[in-house]
């Protein structure tokens, strides 16, 4: 999956979640952003001289980045907890994403080394990428109308009432 798959499936997941449990707070709000925007971290592989969908894309490698985010963020007012969870559950969701296509990995190295793989779709698939973003961009833009905020209902409803005076 490219970065733009990535990024959509990652905001379909953590706010399709945040919706379900009505979770509405600032902080909850940013944490999330932080985790669709450190998705794409794990291909850092790409850019240098190590095997794809190696010791990156991994359990332990969550845990690093995690850690990583977390002691950067530790010295801005963000805070360890929102950076170990924005690298922590980017890489997760990397994972999960990269889980959906053909070439097998080993997600929970190293403690299994067992390589798995879907096989639903090719990583450079163009359509299932923009099928994510896609989806993950109607479901972020939803949970801000609906959840977050209230101005989705509200819309709703001035457009109910207006339809009911067309047909007065």
């Amino acid at each position: 999956m490219h970065a733009k798959g990535h990024m959509g499936l990652s905001l379909a997941i953590i706010f399709s979640i945040m919706s379900i449990l009505r979770i509405v707070d600032f902080n909850s709000l940013t944490t999330a952003i932080f985790v669709v925007v450190f998705s794409t971290i794990p291909d850092i592989d790409l850019n240098f001289e190590i095997r794809h969908r190696g010791p990156t894309h991994n359990i332990l490698a969550a845990v690093i980045f995690g850690l990583i985010f977390g002691i950067l963020f530790e010295y801005s007012k963000v805070g360890f907890w929102m950076g170990f969870v924005g690298g922590f559950g980017g890489t997760i969701l990397h994972l999960l994403g990269d889980l959906l296509t053909y070439q097998p990995f080993a997600p929970l190295a190293p403690f299994c080394k067992k390589e798995v793989s879907l096989k639903l779709f090719r990583s450079s698939n163009r359509l299932a990428n923009k099928f994510f973003l896609n989806l993950g961009s109607i479901v972020f833009m939803a949970y801000m109308l609906f959840t977050f905020t209230d101005a989705g209902w509200t819309i709703l409803d001035t457009f109910q009432k207006m339809m009911e005076l067309l047909r007065k």
